[in-house]
Parts: structure tokens; C-alpha cells; sequence
């Protein structure tokens, strides 16, 4: 029976390891130009034993003011575009030494151009992800889309409002949306919609989008500053930005002086329309995790039906990333794909550094196959029948004789 019980546990360790692939995805978003950040987020990713496959950048790349507070576009930034779509391409490159794969979607604050059908890099290099479904590896997928439409409130009978300027973002042309509204990107997301639902209901999507969807929380701002989750500084004046080299309303780095402010009603960043499409049932069906951005601090991990629903914040205004574990199981033949850890974590955090000498995933690779090599091998020992002792020899002793009759033994 111990033999048994050996040989099952030897098979069951055996087939868990055969049979499972941990898929490991960095998400970052918002970086605003912040080149910086990313080099301070690849020291802190050096000193984790965590290898990535895949980076996923939600958008912002750089900070391109084209937009004013109503929507409308902003002329003056136009003969600027070139500029802007340099900074875009820095920041993809950097972002691209963090990871072998990387992906990203242009945000309400990219140049136009990373819009267009066209804009794609060369083989290598970080991938426009805008507009595509595109298979990355084995029964998974990668859906983009970029852009997003004008943040609003609902009032006390659920009714929609746009929000006002008392409510808009702290430097001009933060909350546009870009670039098109709601109804307009609804229309030209038909096609791209109808891609995600032909990927094969046994493979997985990972929806990769600026804005997220309507209705999960990683979407909807309750602070007065929507750049930071921290309690909410004292604004001064103005405060020339030595990244962007733009004037901001608020001092972001001031002193805290008071508790945050919490908005009288939540601002919705989220998409309606991404929202309408991440209820359908062939969505659900198929996508594992959405990764979003736009709304900085609403930065957090969520579920939206099935999906794991990923905000990882900005890189740059609450310098915070999200690291999430995929996991691919095989059974009977076919492929299945499913999230088992997700979270978000601060650049300045040291709690996952460790030692990578000691704790290689390497060394732990061996260590386990070790374990397994001796359990099979124990389980195959007892398994094998005993040889039997050979049988003594039967000593065979002599019977004595009895008396003859007639003859009278002497006492």
C-alpha cells in the first residue's frame, strides 16, 4: 500500500510539472516621457528573480497637448507632431530592454500618427498593438485598442453628465478624449470587435486598451487628484515640469498637509463602449485579462465577469507597475490559460528583491526534478517483487528402532 501511495504521488508531482507553464506579463502605462522611471523600474526588476515574457504598456506615452478641455483639438500642437512621436518612439525603445515581447496602444495624449494603419515598428521592436489581434504564442492573444472618449458623472438618478472644468484633470487637455468619442469609436471598433470573437473559444485574449471598461473600478476616480492615490498635497502656484517641460496647475510633490479630498461622485475615465463589449458572452468566453490605464489613480486589480481587469497606475505620477502570472495548463490535448496572480506594486518597493543566486528559477527547476527523480525512482523500488529467501535444507532425522519382539532389552 506505501508503495502505491509513492508511485501515485511520484506520477501526480510528475504530471503537474509536465503539464503546467507559468507565463509571466509586465504592465506598465502612463509613463508621460518619464524615461527616468523606466530605468529605475528596470534596476528594481534586476534585483527580482521574476523573468518576464511579455510587457504590456497601456498608453501616454509621451504628453502631447492636442486636445482642450471641451474636446475640441488644440491647432497649435499640430506642427509640433513629429516632436511628439520622437518622444513616443524613446519611450517604447526603453520600455522595450524590460522585456523580450513588448506591446503597447497609444493614449489620449499620443500623436495622432500612432493611430494610423501604417504606424507599425519592425520586426524586434515594441509592437503597435492599436487596431490588432495578433496571436503571441501558444492558444493566446493580444487585442489592442487605443484612445480614449471624454470622462463623465452620473447623477443622483444614474443619469450621465459630462464633467466640468472644476472637475477636469490639472493641466489643460488631461481628460480629453482622443481620438474620437464614444460613438465614433464604437462604429470603428466593428471590425476589430469581430477579430477578438473568431480567435478560437478555446484560446485565451488579453485586451490591451488605454481607457478601460465602464463599470470596473480600475475606471472610476474618487479622488480630487486623479494623478496620485496618495492623500492630496497642497497646490502652489505653478511649477514649471522638467520632463515635459509644461507648466502644471498643482504642485504634486508638495507637502502633505490635509486628508484626500473623495469627489462627490465618481468620475467614470472608463469606456461605455468597452465596457458593452467585455459583457458579451463570446468576450467572456475568450479574454483572461484586460490591462488598462487613462485613470491613474485608480490603479488596482479587478473582476469583470470572468476577466481579470489590471490597472497598473502611472509610471510616472503614482510610479507604480503590475505583474501578473499566467498560467497555461494542457489537459486532454488542449491548451487552457488562466490568470493565478495579479498585482500592483510600487517602483520604490524592495519587499520581492532576493537573492537571485540562491533562489534561481533554475536552481528551483532542479531541486524539483530532483525530488521527482527520487520518488520514481523509490516508488519503482518498492514496486519491484522481493527475492525469496531460499528454504533451508529439511533435516531429516532417524527414527529409532524399536524393539524387536521377542528379544528382552536389559534394564
Amino acid at each position: 500500500m506505501r508503495c502505491t501511495l509513492l508511485a501515485a504521488l511520484a506520477a501526480l508531482a510528475y504530471a503537474q510539472n509536465a503539464s503546467r507553464i507559468e507565463y509571466n506579463v509586465l504592465i506598465v502605462g502612463d509613463v508621460h516621457d518619464d524615461l527616468a522611471a523606466i530605468d529605475e523600474l528596470r534596476s528594481r526588476l534586476g534585483r527580482q528573480s521574476r523573468k518576464y515574457h511579455l510587457l504590456l504598456c497601456t498608453g501616454d506615452l509621451t504628453t502631447m497637448p492636442h486636445g482642450n478641455v471641451d474636446g475640441s483639438a488644440k491647432p497649435e500642437a499640430t506642427p509640433h507632431t513629429n516632436a511628439f512621436v520622437r518622444k513616443a518612439s524613446e519611450a517604447a525603445q526603453a520600455l522595450a530592454t524590460l522585456a523580450p515581447l513588448v506591446y503597447f496602444v497609444p493614449g489620449a495624449l499620443d500623436p495622432l500618427g500612432l493611430y494610423e494603419a501604417d504606424a507599425r515598428l519592425p520586426p524586434g521592436q515594441p509592437r503597435n498593438a492599436h487596431n490588432v489581434v495578433e496571436k503571441v504564442t501558444s492558444a493566446l492573444w493580444v487585442a489592442g485598442w487605443g484612445g480614449a472618449t471624454m470622462p463623465f458623472e452620473r447623477d443622483a438618478h444614474g443619469k450621465r453628465r459630462a464633467a466640468n472644468e472644476s472637475t477636469a484633470h490639472p493641466w489643460d487637455g488631461g481628460w480629453t478624449q482622443f481620438p474620437f468619442d464614444e460613438r465614433e469609436a464604437q462604429r470603428r471598433q466593428q471590425p476589430w470587435r469581430r477579430k477578438v470573437t473568431k480567435v478560437p473559444e478555446n484560446d485565451a485574449v488579453i485586451l490591451l486598451t488605454h481607457a478601460g471598461p465602464d463599470g470596473s473600478g480600475t475606471s472610476l476616480v474618487t479622488s480630487q487628484d486623479a494623478d496620485s492615490a496618495e492623500p492630496c498635497r497642497e497646490p502652489s502656484r505653478h511649477r514649471a515640469d522638467a520632463v515635459t517641460g509644461t507648466t502644471l496647475k498643482f504642485d504634486f510633490h508638495a507637502g502633505v498637509e490635509r486628508p484626500a479630498d473623495v469627489r462627490a461622485q465618481p468620475l467614470h475615465a472608463g469606456s461605455i463602449a468597452l465596457g458593452e463589449f467585455l459583457r458579451q458572452r463570446a468576450t467572456q468566453q475568450r479574454v483572461v485579462l484586460h490591462a488598462h490605464g487613462r485613470a491613474h489613480a485608480a490603479l488596482g486589480v479587478a473582476r469583470f465577469g470572468s476577466a481579470v481587469v489590471v490597472n497598473p497606475g502611472s509610471l510616472r505620477y503614482t510610479r507604480t507597475y503590475a505583474s501578473v502570472t499566467l498560467e497555461e495548463r494542457r489537459i486532454d490535448g488542449r491548451t487552457e490559460w488562466r490568470v493565478t496572480r495579479a498585482a500592483v506594486a510600487d517602483i520604490s518597493d524592495s519587499s520581492n528583491d532576493v537573492d537571485v543566486t540562491v533562489t534561481s528559477p533554475h536552481l528551483a527547476a532542479l531541486a524539483l526534478s530532483m525530488i521527482v527523480f527520487l520518488l520514481v525512482a523509490l516508488a519503482a523500488s518498492c514496486a519491484r517483487p522481493a527475492r525469496r529467501a531460499p528454504a533451508p535444507p529439511v533435516a531429516f532425522t532417524k527414527t529409532p528402532k524399536s524393539p524387536q519382539i521377542g528379544r528382552v532389552s536389559s534394564v
